[in-house]
């Protein structure tokens, strides 16, 4: 049974925005809210007053003691305090470990994220992904998972651990390509995103066709060129040419299984429609929030069982 009594407040805090949850203690969400109060947005690193604005309101009349855990970019060195990366295999026990006190808060915490290095001793890191993916309803057994994004992430879950990952820097290439580059100038002002989903496709089918990415960019540009009439279509295309090439670079480097989607509605649909297209038709598609919440959760209660 769900109580309406708050038991901790978990925040999900990027560089641009973030979301907060109230939870009861059993898990349930009771209530959510987001903001455009990201790293970015706090002037003078004022981060205290920052998450007063954002839940004090949840934390009336508690004398601040209900907790509040906190993900992502706000643990990172640009952040309010640096919390330390957990490195691969790691679950929810060793992520918990990470946890630090936000300074001067007494209740407010930071969970640290979680890092990996490939053969060739390439670092890689995440922070919040790695709550969302140990949030799923079920992480037993293995199974693919995908957080696209800005920073696409492409990570191996085994048996309630994540194994290894991977960035794809899917989103921000997109941004800079479209509004900084010649490929940009015969798009239309004002064209976000994918608008065409049959342009879409098509440039996902031309990146598993041809793995050479850097020839294939300039293709938008020609195609703008010697087609006129294509130019409205011209972002979807480089939206499914990047897309398509992070779906390959991924599904190559790892082994093929069973994939879930974490995002938003829109975006998730987005990359279910270019998996079918290569034939993995069957992904599963979880909402971000859901497990952002229960990823925070179950962080928060294995870090009560150690103390």
């Amino acid at each position: 049974m769900t109580s309406t009594q708050t038991a901790l407040i978990g925040i999900d805090w990027g560089t641009s925005n973030n979301r907060a949850y109230r939870i009861d203690d059993q898990g349930h969400v009771l209530e959510s809210r987001s903001g455009a109060l990201g790293l970015s947005a706090v002037k003078d690193r004022a981060f205290d007053a920052a998450l007063e604005a954002l839940v004090a309101d949840w934390r009336k009349g508690t004398s601040r003691d209900i907790p509040v855990l906190m993900s992502g970019m706000i643990g990172s060195r640009n952040g309010w305090v640096e919390a330390a990366y957990c490195a691969c295999p790691f679950g929810i026990e060793e992520l918990s470990r990470t946890v630090i006190a936000a300074p001067g808060q007494g209740a407010a915490f930071i969970v640290g994220g979680g890092s990996t290095c490939d053969a060739q001793r390439h670092h890689d890191v995440m922070r919040g992904e790695e709550v969302q993916i140990l949030g799923l309803k079920n992480t037993a057994g293995s199974r693919l998972v995908v957080a696209p994004g800005t920073h696409s992430k492409w990570a191996a879950l085994e048996n309630g651990k994540i194994r290894e990952f991977r960035t794809y820097m899917t989103g921000e290439l997109f941004a800079l390509l479209k509004d900084h580059s010649i490929l940009g100038w015969l798009m239309p002002d004002g064209t976000q995103g994918v608008r065409d989903e049959k342009v879409f496709l098509q440039g996902v089918r031309d990146a598993a066709a041809d793995p050479d990415l850097l020839h294939g960019l300039f293709n938008v540009r020609t195609q703008g060129l010697f087609e006129p009439e294509s130019a409205a279509g011209l972002a979807s295309y480089l939206s499914g040419l990047l897309i398509g090439h992070e779906i390959c670079g991924a599904t190559r480097h790892f082994a093929a299984k069973s994939i879930t989607i974490i995002a938003e509605p829109r975006l998730a649909s987005l990359y279910n429609l270019a998996l079918a297209s290569l034939g993995m038709a069957d992904a599963e598609i979880a909402d971000a929030d859901a497990v952002t919440a229960r990823g925070l959760w179950r962080i928060w209660q294995a870090r009560k069982g150690l103390a």
